[in-house]
């Protein structure tokens, strides 16, 4: 049996990574990864932005059932008696929302802080449709950054019928 020894003089030196090579492999990283970051960014601010129209409609169909389950006599007196534009945590049923839970009333107030809404009534321009029946409008309205005055809305119609006339 013979050992044949390696001149290692003839091997190929390790060769390690230069620092250029470093930097240029992160930018490629970076710019490889930088739109998908920003896919992802716009992605979560439009779900964001949906989430405050869905509870704003939400808000607004509540409020508006609430009126058309009253009579139509009392229906039309009752939006005059408020003073709007009302916050949202300060109506009745908001509050006894709160009253169910520690997290979920810090959840809502902090949801529903910035929210807004204005309940109108229109009386038909006709003479012999007057007393008979009348348009509710309610809009929410809410920012579009938190912080910034109210920038977006969502409004909700139906037209109350007399009943008895």
């Amino acid at each position: 049996m013979s050992l044949r020894f390696v001149d290692a003089s003839r091997q190929r030196p390790r060769r390690a990574l230069t620092m250029i090579e470093i930097t240029l492999a992160v930018g490629l990283l970076a710019a490889a990864i930088l739109p998908v970051l920003t896919l992802t960014m716009r992605s979560t601010q439009q779900t964001y932005a949906m989430e405050q129209h869905i509870m704003a409609s939400q808000f607004a169909a509540g409020i508006l059932d609430r009126y058309l389950a009253m009579p139509f006599k009392v229906c039309a007196d009752a939006i005059r008696r408020e003073s709007y534009p009302q916050k949202v945590y300060e109506t009745e049923t908001f509050k006894d929302a709160i009253e169910t839970g520690e997290s979920f009333s810090e959840a809502l107030q902090h949801t529903f802080r910035d929210f807004e809404y204005e309940v109108t009534v229109s009386e038909p321009s006709s003479a012999g449709e007057r007393g008979e029946m009348f348009k509710i409008t309610v809009t929410v309205s809410w920012p579009g950054n938190p912080g910034a005055p109210p920038a977006r809305q969502f409004s909700l119609n139906a037209v109350k019928f007399n009943e008895n006339p």
